[in-house]
């Protein structure tokens, strides 16, 4: 078979808009041969490894990209967030990563980092404070308590943060604080807690994809958060004064949230890292659903505003079991694992799974690059991914454009369920 040929097959599996007459499910050992030219396995999850030079290839792939996105086909996959712990730790002893930002509450997650810096706070009592049982696992545990270990044995420290704003909570904590160090107002921060409490008990009651918030409760929010940004000028100049605004901000973003809005306010989030920690370098945690770049996804506006300082890991695995909420959305389905489908012809995983190469990281990048012609009549096509979050599905496999997702696809075979916490 000619490499030509070869090259069109392999694009109308994995890329995006390669028509054939038919669906490629089953690979040649010649286009084996030539797809592992695009291929680097990796030898291990195992964040405790010692030998790490498979990761070498990291240093060429990342660059010295501003922002690194690693992703998650779903919330609950012990090997997926083993992997990122491992990848983590590579990147920052070698390459200067010193964020870890986390899809959660963006307040909380700083309450986080408050253990990993200074060591204050119970590590499990802050990750359950971060809302989501998502979080609230061992492997989380595990990537927290290493940062902390590392900022013990190293002058120049890493931190933990994150980039949602789906509660106030922390925010309103936050800002409570502040009133009290810089004594301002207590009444007006009293009657802001009030007003949130409302809004907060009638979106909860309505499991409202959005906030519920009314014309004239969003006027006195406003009035009293107008306020509050006003008094930020009797606070020193600083990163003190830069949170308790963002605290301010993230309160906005809750009234404004809703599924249309929170990936463009998440980015927001991101950037305003980036911006406040200029020196600094990002890994990114987050599913694969935010962090790849569709249009109006989170990675979308990341890529835009950071052009190539931006780069993306899709994550993947063909079988096995994971952790997320039965369709009965009850706390206890959690204790039970979530047989994942395995995956079957026509989809990307079963054409990796092919390789016999139990875990990898295929190089979209590159392979978009290829100069053949055949590698450059793209169209429509497209091809079946895993995609699960927080909750079982009956359906696993979605429509994606994964080559143009990402930049980088890492394939698992065998996931299991992540542990949670006691």
């Amino acid at each position: 078979m000619s490499k030509r040929l070869t090259l069109l097959l392999l694009f109308s599996c994995l890329i995006p808009g390669f028509a054939i007459s038919q669906t490629k499910n089953q690979l040649s050992d010649e286009e084996k041969k030539y797809l592992l030219n695009f291929v680097y396995p990796l030898s291990s999850v195992d964040p405790e490894q010692k030998a790490n030079d498979d990761l070498k290839v990291l240093d060429r792939l990342v660059g010295n990209s501003k922002v690194v996105a690693l992703g998650e086909v779903t919330h609950g996959s012990g090997e997926i967030y083993r992997l990122k712990d491992r990848m983590y730790r590579y990147l920052a002893r070698n390459k200067g990563y010193d964020i870890f930002s986390l899809e959660a509450s963006m307040p909380e997650a700083y309450n986080v980092n408050q253990y990993v810096v200074h060591g204050e706070g119970d590590p499990k009592a802050l990750l359950k404070g971060m809302h989501f049982w998502t979080w609230q696992t061992e492997e989380m545990l595990s990537i927290v308590n290493w940062m902390k270990q590392y900022n013990s044995q190293n002058r120049d420290k890493i931190r933990f943060s994150g980039f949602d704003m789906q509660f106030y909570q922390g925010a309103l904590a936050n800002l409570k604080k502040d009133f009290s160090e810089y004594q301002f107002p207590e009444s007006d921060i009293n009657e802001l807690s009030a007003l949130l409490t409302e809004v907060h008990t009638k979106t909860s009651q309505k499991k409202s994809g959005h906030t519920l918030v009314s014309k004239k409760q969003k006027e006195n929010i406003n009035l009293l958060l107008g306020n509050t940004k006003k008094r930020a000028e009797k606070i020193p100049a600083g990163i003190d004064r830069k949170w308790f605004l963002q605290n301010v901000r993230i309160i906005e973003q809750y009234l404004a949230k809703s599924y249309a809005t929170r990936d463009k306010l998440m980015a927001e989030n991101i950037m305003w890292i980036a911006e406040n920690y200029p020196n600094s370098k990002i890994v990114v945690s987050a599913h694969n659903g935010h962090i790849n770049n569709r249009e109006n996804e989170m990675g979308s506006f990341l890529k835009e505003a950071l052009k190539n300082d931006y780069t993306t890991f899709g994550f993947a695995f063909y079988e096995g079991t994971y952790t997320a909420l039965s369709n009965t959305l009850k706390k206890e389905s959690l204790r039970t694992p979530q047989i994942a489908q395995t995956a079957i012809p026509g989809t990307v995983e079963y054409l990796l799974n092919s390789l016999d190469i139990p875990i990898l990281i295929l190089d979209l990048k590159r392979l978009r690059s290829e100069a053949d012609p055949l590698a450059k009549r793209i169209v429509n096509d497209i091809m079946k991914f895993r995609n699960t979050g927080a909750v079982a599905l009956k359906r696993e496999f979605w429509d994606a454009r994964v080559a143009s997702d990402f930049d980088y696809l890492v394939f698992i075979k065998k996931s299991t369920n992540s542990k949670l916490l006691d």
